[in-house]
């Protein structure tokens, strides 16, 4: 295996692992197996990038975790979570959640308006070419 490799980890004392919020809650992290054919992992990891901050190898952890993401099957969470974002543009459906806000002084939650959504997910543009903030 070729040292400091983007693409290659050679299991150094694996600080990366240590940092790893999943590998210290006890779940399997795609961290214990850069190397390895791990069963699991990938869907686990919460995007933290602790692991990157602390490598001292500089290696590539986002690729090696996105390459093994696209192996995995997409757990039933994460697929209702982006069929929600699809829907509404929210990941997760709270009923109430307006009255919640409200009760603590908050602005209600306004959804994401369908051409709006359509610019995000479909690579759309605009409206008669013009620029416009999501």
């Amino acid at each position: 295996m070729v040292k400091n490799s983007k693409n290659e980890c050679d299991q150094c004392p694996q600080i990366c692992l240590e940092a790893c919020m999943v590998a210290r809650s006890g779940k399997p992290s795609v961290l214990a197996g850069l190397t390895a054919d791990a069963p699991t992992g990938a869907w686990h990891c919460v995007n933290c990038w602790k692991c990157i901050e602390v490598c001292p190898r500089d290696i590539d952890i986002y690729s090696l975790m996105m390459a093994r993401r696209r192996l995995e099957d997409m757990p039933e969470l994460v697929e209702k979570s982006v069929d929600n974002i699809s829907r509404t543009g929210c990941s997760i459906i709270v009923r109430g959640l307006n009255q919640i806000r409200e009760m603590y002084g908050l602005k209600p939650v306004r959804l994401i308006e369908e051409q709006k959504k359509k610019i995000l997910l479909e690579n759309e543009s605009p409206p008669s070419g013009k620029t416009e903030k999501v």
